[in-house]
């Protein structure tokens, strides 16, 4: 027959009187399945605290490393991307530059010390021929370098001892940490390199695109071509001579626009020329506008690629309203359809 209830006897130390306390049954096994129960649930978060604070300690290491590992990805990308336009621009090499970024190492603070004692001690420059150097390497080391020897080996020694008395998680936690340092470092350096190879295509283009606007690609006014660079008769006299230029009839009064980027240095009227426009483009490239009517620019003024400079006219030595233009290299006149790109 099962027990109805328990009896829980208290007796004191210093009087006889016991105290006793009946407790019912199934109080006492449910307080006992409580208790377990209660003593289970600690075990399982204690346990369960120990796996999160485990995990996340993991987590910022694997973080870390995650973000470690997208800036190199990054870094890489950077650099193809960097070289595809050095390959493009034809830009000069700087692989020399990492290699001395990747070799570059600081003097040995023993080394010097020595040759500056040496130095210091026989009055000159610090050399030595073959046949001293065995005495040297015989000869009692200066006290500089002896105090530098004797910092090293207890350096090396206190390091040796801390080691050993170091704990396994601070040793990993610290050769990690040396590792990512690394890594940052080699990041520091490519991006000291990237920057630098960006920084020369950058200027190459800019130059590239200030020398590409230089250049009188665009015809300069609407019309059809009468005359071209080259030996022809001339209609004043009909001697055979140097044609310096190219001839667009239109009518008069038609807008004659700038082929290219430049400074107005003439606008007045040129012997022969009539009206004339000079354009200097720079880069040794200069434009000329002959036989116009009217200017719309004048010298000291800038002007962008299309924007109106005159108006085609019959002034000086014309037999029609045409525009006469000539495009001169340092002086010298060369064909200006070799520089037109349009039909």
């Amino acid at each position: 027959m099962a027990n109805r209830y328990y009896t829980l006897m208290i007796v004191p130390e210093k009087t006889s009187q016991v105290r006793k306390i009946v407790i019912p049954a199934w109080v006492a096994k449910s307080a006992a399945v409580g208790l377990a129960l209660f003593t289970l649930v600690g075990v399982v978060m204690v346990l369960d605290y120990w796996y999160v604070m485990s995990q996340i300690g993991e987590n910022k290491q694997l973080k870390m490393e995650n973000k470690v590992t997208t800036i190199e990805s990054t870094m890489e990308r950077i650099k193809t991307f960097a070289t595809r336009l050095k390959v493009i621009t034809n830009i000069e090499d700087r692989s020399n530059l990492l290699q001395s970024l990747n070799n570059g190492k600081l003097p040995d603070a023993a080394t010097n010390i020595g040759v500056a004692s040496n130095a210091s001690t026989q009055g000159g420059p610090a050399t030595e021929t073959a046949e001293s150097a065995p005495q040297a390497a015989n000869a009692t080391p200066a006290p500089a370098a002896r105090l530098t020897g004797l910092n090293a080996a207890l350096g090396s020694a206190l390091g040796g001892a801390l080691n050993g008395m170091e704990d396994p998680e601070d040793a990993l936690l610290r050769r990690e940490y040396e590792q990512l340092d690394e890594r940052f470092t080699d990041l520091n350096r490519d991006t000291l390199y990237v920057e630098q190879m960006l920084q020369d295509q950058y200027e190459l283009l800019a130059d590239q695109k200030s020398f590409l606007a230089a250049l009188p690609t665009v015809k300069p006014v609407v019309g059809y071509f009468t005359n071209g660079f080259g030996v022809r008769r001339s209609p004043f006299g009909g001697r055979v001579k140097m044609y310096e230029g190219l001839d667009i009839a239109n009518r008069p009064g038609t807008i004659i626009k700038a082929p290219a980027d430049g400074l107005v240095t003439f606008s007045a009227t040129k012997p022969g020329y009539g009206q004339t426009v000079i354009i200097d483009h720079g880069y040794g490239i200069e434009t000329w506008y002959g036989h116009t009517r009217k200017f719309l620019v004048s010298k000291g003024q800038k002007v962008r690629r299309g924007e109106p400079v005159a108006q085609v006219g019959n002034s000086g030595r014309s037999t029609g309203p045409h525009l006469h233009y000539e495009v001169r290299v340092h002086g010298t006149p060369v064909d200006p359809l070799s520089y037109i790109l349009e039909n």
